[in-house]
């Protein structure tokens, strides 16, 4: 099979020709129809401490049709169209079974969706129903990173106002839950208005550019300063930038990533005595309620593909994606010619 395989930092990923992996004890193989590029990745092959191995099989964000089960497997069929949470657990650690998987004592990435065909885990796999497509499927990663953090802000209701720093897949998905989830009136930031459009179909009320006024912008499209944060972007600085945007006693939460050293003012937080908060990942609740609101008609998140390429485009087009503009989310189909 063929697979997008991280050959070291500053080079293009190559597609290699590798053997398809035989589905062990709570293991399918499938055939991918959809893995989304994410912006994690290419924080993983940057030249950073976070870089994953040479030979690593990327992609993690995917969807696809079992095509083969391993001994015992009852939770899927072949011939089942799923979407998984790419990673495996033991299913007995404190971290499984508060369903926090990637804090798993015996964590095991399943990656590989840059390829033609990956394993899941089966006891994370859920079914895609009818109504929903491979692409939809491939969404539900990103989405139910947002969900994870937006859930567990404090006093979610609809006097609750948010602003998003970040319009980018997780921006826009931390948009459409704050929406989802009753959330007041919502603004979103960015350097450019790229994404105006993007941010209004996934549940922003204002769409706002960074500038030396922006603390009177928020102040007018939300009747006031936010209540809540949200960095999305992952850049140096947003973490200090969104504890000078929200009001004294607020809340950051941070969902960006920035894999770099970065510098904030503690004093400033300390003085406006808010609350800084990170989340990662998901679990599998996450993902079955993002399946579950898909597919009850809340599907907006479409809005967040821009296009789909084949995996002989994939190399050239990851390493563009380096400069930060782009679509929202890019889709990859293995097998498209």
């Amino acid at each position: 099979m063929k697979s997008a395989i991280f050959v070291g930092a500053g080079l293009p990923l190559s597609i290699k020709d590798r053997p398809i992996p035989q589905p062990g004890p709570h293991r399918a193989l499938i055939r991918v129809h959809r893995c989304g590029i994410c912006g994690s990745d290419l924080h993983m092959t940057s030249g950073s401490a976070f870089d994953v191995p040479c030979g690593t099989a990327l992609g993690h964000e995917y969807a696809g049709e079992v095509v083969e089960i391993g001994p015992g497997v009852s939770e899927v069929k072949v011939g089942d169209r799923v979407t998984a949470l790419p990673m495996a657990g033991c299913g007995e650690c404190a971290a499984c079974l508060a369903d926090i998987p990637l804090h798993c004592v015996a964590l095991e990435s399943l990656a590989g969706g840059y390829g033609e065909y990956t394993l899941i885990d089966t006891r994370k796999a859920i079914r895609l129903p009818d109504a929903l497509s491979f692409e939809d499927g491939a969404l539900v990663e990103p989405l139910a990173s947002a969900l994870r953090g937006v859930r567990r802000l404090p006093g979610l209701g609809a006097d609750l106002r948010v602003a998003i720093l970040g319009a980018g897949a997780i921006g826009a998905s931390a948009a459409y839950w704050a929406r989802r989830l009753g959330a007041g009136p919502i603004a979103m930031i960015a350097r450019t208005r790229r994404n105006e459009g993007l941010a209004a179909a996934m549940g922003a009320d204002a769409f706002l550019t960074v500038g030396d006024d922006l603390p009177d912008q928020l102040n007018r499209a939300l009747g006031g300063l936010p209540d809540v944060v949200i960095e999305g972007a992952g850049s140096s600085g947003a973490i200090q930038q969104s504890i000078m945007l929200v009001r004294n006693g607020g809340t950051v939460l941070t969902l960006g990533g920035c894999i770099r050293p970065d510098t904030i003012m503690p004093a400033v937080a300390m003085f406006k005595d808010i609350t800084l908060r990170f989340s990662v990942a998901y679990g599998y609740a996450d993902f079955l309620q993002c399946v579950q609101t898909l597919d009850a008609g809340a599907v907006e998140p479409r809005a967040l593909v821009g296009e789909t390429i084949p995996l002989s485009a994939l190399p050239e087009r990851f390493e563009a994606l380096r400069s930060g503009s782009h679509a929202a989310k890019i889709m990859v189909d293995p097998w498209r010619d």
